[in-house]
Order: structure tokens, then C-alpha cells, then sequence
């Protein structure tokens, strides 16, 4: 038995019930106009149901549209496509936001409308017999009406939510109906998804087409949905905007009425760089325990030159022209054993002692040790405490001043910001940094300088690190500013 077959029986719906409605009719119909506007009378003059309508026009269309439904109402049939239109009903009424008790309320004024003109045209006996139909069968439009409200309603709930978590998931998601539609989609911050698709297009007009063909969507589609198994695609690549950008694509088979198929895309674009970053870092950590080892070995011969030399050169008379020869191989051997220094400074762990210290006390310190005709200014930063190795930090401070003095070549000016906070600025107003070694600058081995290491800035970020402080290159209108940022001491 059907639900509306069910419905029929529990109100003891009989033929006569039928035949009295449509006796009814032939007196209802010459008002029905009348029954109408008294309905949108009283509707209208509720603020929450008369916001469901858009305007005059779509209010003469459902006129017209409920004088269909109060004849079919009297005139049957009563079957299962009657139920079913009314449960079309009860859908729409949830599209359009209408609250249901208006639904109740509506259903009073048109059955009222109707009692009263039959008692006026009938005998009380025949009019209450009548008017047992009238509200038998306004019941059943009810039932059936709400019955659909409710679980369209469910539905439309679900789907909200649904929506929700899906628009607001730091990922992005495209849920797919079985016609390959989107109905739920995040939102398009990873300007990746095309800002102007709307849900309900295909799923075609959400992706770029460059990702579409790069990762062969059409047919990873069809092998999920064939399948009902997860397709996951680790490593698609994508030009865009003249980037790079990685994704990993996974789909995944749904059975839901509200869900075919869910199109999850991660972007790797960060992971794949990290991975590049780790393994140049590993390979330079390579270079620089061969070096390391390399430094040790040519330590030694590189003292016993320049041990010899000093014999040799002292042998000779001050006259000799020998003796500027030697000087010159003397310049080389120290430049060589400077270099080798550094290399064991890169390659050695940096071993800090940090400690509560005056950070301006450093800075003068600093300056002294650099033998650099720096200027000092304080801004906020008398009396600042930090927790840094005086060494180490003294010791990046000279590299710093040396380098400023070295970029202004005796023709500029160099000085020294302390603070705000535990911070210190090293400025100079030189010709700045070479834009094509900015992104590389506190690489080992990256110098300017024809006589450079190219470790100074590395090391030096390295020990500012250990201490857990930063080291970095700060814009400025003219020159280069390096600011040292440390951990501030009570």
C-alpha cells in the first residue's frame, strides 16, 4: 500500500466523500476570485511571508496558479499524481523561504472561504456533510504538502552545511554530482579555482584548463567513477603565471544522492621547493665537511710556507729584490690561510655561550674590534638587555662594519642603529646589493668582493642564529641595511 493509499484510508476517504466535493465546485467557482485576493490579502500582510516574493508579477502569477489548485482540490482525481503535485508543493515552498506555518494558515483562510459560501447555498444537513470533505480533503493536502517540506527541508539543511564545510575547508574540494556538476566547491582563495564558476556549472569550468590536460582529468574521471575506487595523481604540474606550481590530485568515488565524486587538489609547490632547499643544504653540507677536511690538511703546509718564507725574507738584505717577491707569495699564503679559517668556521657547529648582556656595550665593542669610522645612534635602545654570546656576536658585528666599509671604499658614510628593542642595524650609503645575488646573499661562497670567501654572511647568520636570534637584509631607499634582531633579557 502507498502512502497515499494509506493517507485515504486512516481519514475513511469514500466516494461519497468524491461526489461532495465536486457538488461543491459549481458553488465555489463563481467566488473563486473573490477567495483569491482575500488569500494574498491576508498573506501580504504578513511581513515574513510577503518576503518571499519578489514582486506584483510573480503574485498575479500564483493567483492564477491557486484557482488551478482549488479546482483540482473539488474535482479530483484523487490519485497518486494528485499527491504528487502537492508534494512538488510542499518543495517549492521550501525553495522560496516560505515559514510552514503559513502553510496551515493558508489552508485555514481557503477552507473558510469555502464553509461559509456552501452553507450559504446548501441545507445545514447537506452543508455539514460537504464541509466533512472539505476538511478531510484539506487535511490530505497538508499531510502530503509537509510531508515533502520536511524532508526537503532536511535536505535543503544538509546541503547548507555541506556547502559550508566544503567553502570554508583550507584545501581545496569540488563535490561533484553524477552529471559531473559541481554542488559544493571551496572558495577560490588559492587562486587556483576560477573565481567566475558558479555551482551547478560543470566541473570543467572551475579548473584551468592547462591542470585539466596536465593531469588528464577526463580519464582519471571516468576510472574512479568505473572503478568506485580513490585515483590520487602525487605530482601534477602546472604553469602558472609563469610559476610553478605542484598538486596532488585525488579523487574520490562517493554514493550519495548528494555526492558522486569528490575532487580534493593539494598544492606541493611549498613541499617541492622545501624539498629543493633541503637537498642543496644537504649538498653544501657535503662541501662543507670536504672542505672542512680539505682545510685541515692544507693547514699545515700552509704554516710551514709561510714559516719558511719568514726565514728566507729574513736572510735577505733590505735592497734585495727578492724581498717583494716573497712579500707578494706571503700576501697569498695569509690570504689562503684566511680562507681556510673560514671554511672551519662554516663547517664547525657553532658552539654559543649565550648570556644576559648590554646590548649597546656589544655594538662600541664591535666597532672598536672592526678598526671602521662608524657612527652610533641609539634610538629606544639605552640599556637594552639581550641574551647573546659576546664573542661570537662581536666577532659578526667586525664582518658587518668591515663590509660596510669595504662597500663605501672611503667615499661614504657608515653607521650603527641600536633598538628599537633588541635590535642593530648596520647601514651604509654605498651602492647597495647586486639584485642577482639577493636571493642567494647568505649562501656559503657567495661574494661580491674579487678577494672575498663569500662565508662571512653565511657564518654570520649562522652564529646569530645559534643564539636564536635573525640576521637579514632590510630594504632601504640607498645602500645596504643588515639588521640583527636577538632575544630580548629581563
Amino acid at each position: 500500500m502507498s502512502h497515499w493509499q494509506d493517507m485515504l484510508r486512516y481519514v475513511g476517504w469514500s466516494p461519497q466523500d468524491e461526489a461532495n466535493l465536486r457538488r461543491a465546485w459549481p458553488l465555489v467557482e463563481p467566488h473563486k476570485q473573490a477567495l483569491v485576493d482575500q488569500f494574498y490579502q491576508v498573506i501580504l500582510g504578513h511581513e515574513d511571508a510577503r518576503s518571499v516574493f519578489q514582486d506584483l508579477a510573480q503574485v498575479n502569477r500564483l493567483k492564477e496558479t491557486l484557482k488551478v489548485w482549488m479546482q483540482e482540490l473539488l474535482n479530483g482525481p484523487w490519485d497518486e499524481a494528485y499527491f504528487e503535485r502537492r508534494q512538488r508543493i510542499g518543495k517549492v515552498h521550501v525553495r522560496v523561504g516560505l515559514p510552514e506555518r503559513y502553510m496551515f494558515t493558508a489552508m485555514n483562510q481557503v477552507r473558510e472561504g469555502m464553509v461559509d459560501i456552501v452553507f450559504d447555498a446548501l441545507e445545514p444537513a447537506e452543508a455539514r456533510e460537504v464541509c466533512r470533505s472539505l476538511s478531510k480533503v484539506g487535511d490530505l493536502d497538508l499531510a502530503a504538502m509537509t510531508s515533502t517540506y520536511h524532508a526537503e527541508h532536511e535536505w535543503e539543511e544538509l546541503r547548507t552545511l555541506q556547502d559550508l564545510i566544503i567553502r570554508n575547508m583550507p584545501v581545496t574540494v569540488l563535490v561533484l554530482d553524477e552529471k559531473g556538476r559541481v554542488n559544493s566547491a571551496t572558495a577560490p582563495g588559492t587562486r587556483l579555482l576560477n573565481p567566475q564558476a558558479k555551482v551547478g556549472a560543470s566541473v570543467e569550468s572551475f579548473l584551468p584548463p592547462a591542470l585539466w590536460e596536465a593531469a588528464d582529468l577526463d580519464a582519471a574521471l571516468a576510472r574512479a567513477s568505473m572503478t568506485g575506487r580513490v585515483v590520487t595523481m602525487p605530482r601534477t604540474l602546472l604553469l602558472h603565471e609563469g610559476h610553478e606550481r605542484h598538486f596532488r590530485i585525488t579523487l574520490v568515488p562517493l554514493q550519495h544522492e548528494l555526492a558522486h565524486m569528490l575532487i580534493h587538489l593539494e598544492e606541493l609547490t611549498d613541499v617541492v621547493q622545501a624539498e629543493v632547499r633541503a637537498q642543496h643544504a644537504e649538498g653544501l653540507a657535503r662541501i662543507g665537511t670536504l672542505a672542512a677536511n680539505i682545510a685541515h690538511e692544507i693547514r699545515n703546509p700552509l704554516a710551514a710556507i709561510s714559516a719558511t718564507l719568514q726565514v728566507i725574507g729574513g736572510s735577505l738584505a733590505q735592497d734585495d729584490r727578492r724581498r717583494k717577491v716573497l712579500e707578494k707569495v706571503g700576501e697569498q699564503v695569509f690570504r689562503l690561510d684566511r680562507l681556510v679559517s673560514d671554511l672551519l668556521g662554516y663547517a664547525r657547529p657553532a658552539q654559543v655561550k649565550t648570556e644576559a648582556v648590554d646590548l649597546c656595550e656589544l655594538v662600541k665593542e664591535g666597532i672598536t674590534q672592526s678598526g671602521v669610522d662608524a657612527e652610533l645612534e641609539q634610538e629606544g635602545g639605552q640599556g637594552t638587555r639581550v641574551f647573546a654570546d659576546p664573542q661570537y656576536t662581536t666577532q659578526v658585528l667586525v664582518n658587518l662594519l668591515q663590509n660596510a666599509r669595504d662597500a663605501v671604499a672611503g667615499e661614504g658614510r657608515v653607521w650603527l642603529i641600536v633598538g628599537p628593542g633588541p635590535v642593530v642595524r648596520v647601514r651604509d650609503d654605498g651602492p647597495g646589493v647586486d639584485p642577482e645575488v639577493l636571493s642567494t646573499l647568505f649562501e656559503p661562497f657567495v661574494t661580491t668582493k674579487t678577494r672575498g670567501t663569500g662565508l662571512g654572511l653565511a657564518i654570520s647568520r649562522k652564529y646569530i642564529e645559534a643564539m636564536g636570534g635573525t640576521l637579514e637584509l632590510e630594504s632601504c631607499p640607498d645602500g645596504a641595511c643588515f639588521k640583527i634582531t636577538m632575544r630580548a633579557a629581563p
